[in-house]
């Protein structure tokens, strides 16, 4: 269980901090239920039961986490699995993972996507640009709230990194 204060990851909406544990206040509701706030995103309060088993719910990663990522994505060019293009059919397995090593891969993919396509004076397809948009926001968000930092500190870094030809 989680305690109030604490950060968590919470489905596609990436991090909130949990505000408060009870029941809500909507008619007919009952039970124990975190009220969760999205950590970069002001649409209101979020409830998801505390026995929830249908949207994933987990704790930020640490700090010595967030430098081993950053340290991958600063060398991602020589990562070959980082090299590898994730097939569109994926990118859903991708983002609902909460897997940070696999946003990550994402990231990387859509941008070497994004370069692929500029050389040749095209724009990124609009589904891949969502996509992209969906992952910086899950991953960076986490690492940001990890790091205590603003989002665009994290992502200016991260997609200097990731964003490379």
């Amino acid at each position: 269980m989680f305690e109030v204060g604490e950060k968590v990851v919470y489905g596609v909406i990436g991090a909130c901090e949990v505000e408060e544990i009870g029941t809500p206040p909507i008619k007919g509701v009952t039970g124990d239920y975190y009220f969760l706030q999205p950590v970069y995103d002001s649409k209101g309060i979020i409830y998801s039961p505390v026995a929830n088993t249908k949207v994933m719910i987990r704790s930020v990663v640490k700090k010595t986490e967030c430098k081993k990522l950053m340290s991958i994505a600063k060398h991602c060019k020589d990562d070959e699995n980082l090299q590898n293009k994730i097939s569109p059919r994926d990118y859903d397995e991708y983002v609902k993972s909460q897997d940070p090593y696999k946003l990550m891969h994402l990231i990387r993919s859509l941008y070497m996507i994004r370069n692929e396509r500029a050389k040749e004076v095209r724009k990124m397809k609009s589904a891949d640009s969502r996509m992209l948009l969906t992952a910086r926001k899950l991953l960076y968000g986490e690492m940001a709230t990890s790091f205590e930092k603003d989002f665009s500190e994290v992502a200016d870094k991260m997609d200097e990194y990731l964003g490379v030809d």
